[in-house]
């Protein structure tokens, strides 16, 4: 069996995350996962030449910006049939880049405290979901700027400080690629998660057929 070729792609613009750290774990925990193959970078010209080897593309970034072509690179390889899978700071990202966040659908509008709380599986007939189970998370509850009606949601949480329920993960389709967002992965204590982990190994292979 092929095995889907993924890209973990890390900003490291951010000042509140490990990203480098984060996403070398990632791409080792990914690694051991017989279906997949993951690679770890930080080269913002992949983006604009050198996504089309890759199945997946994982996006764990903060900030940062995307010249023309790299923007342009990114959204073809995804309306092209390229996965796209966002984690976390995914949508606190590229804040000038109104197209980026018109395909992920989300765009940060701030957190809960670091805190416990809860992660209901409110679709369990989807390949990502099937199977699991709500799960206890230490994390930043994320808020988005998102809109409901364009993408199919899977899980959510309810925030106590604010009496809300928000979602934590979402997918759409953007051309022929498949969109994936898990708004969850802020640190270790989260990555090491095993329903977490489920999550993100799904993920990536759900939009990476």
């Amino acid at each position: 069996m092929d095995k889907t070729k993924t890209l973990i792609f890390v900003g490291t613009e951010g000042r509140y995350h490990d990203h480098e750290g984060n996403g070398q774990y990632l791409t080792t925990m990914l690694n051991q996962t017989d279906t997949i193959e993951a690679n770890f970078s930080r080269d913002y010209q992949i983006l604009a030449d050198g996504l089309d080897v890759y199945n997946t593309v994982l996006f764990y970034t903060d900030i940062g910006e995307l010249t023309p072509a790299q923007e342009t690179g990114l959204l073809d390889y995804i309306s092209g049939g390229g996965g796209f899978f966002g984690l976390h700071t995914a949508a606190a990202s590229f804040r000038d880049s109104d197209a980026y966040h018109s395909m992920l659908n989300g765009f940060f509008n701030g957190h809960s405290p670091y805190m416990d709380f809860t992660v209901k599986v409110t679709n369990t007939e989807h390949p990502i979901t099937e199977g699991l189970t709500d799960f206890e998370v230490t994390d930043e509850l994320y808020y988005l700027k998102h809109n409901p009606a364009t993408s199919q949601h899977l899980m959510s949480a309810y925030d106590t400080t604010k009496d809300q329920t928000h979602v934590m993960a979402f997918h759409h389709t953007y051309g022929d690629g498949r969109v994936f967002y898990f708004a969850l992965g802020h640190d270790m204590v989260v990555l090491e998660n095993p329903s977490f982990q489920e999550v993100v190994r799904r993920g990536v292979l759900w939009v990476g057929r």
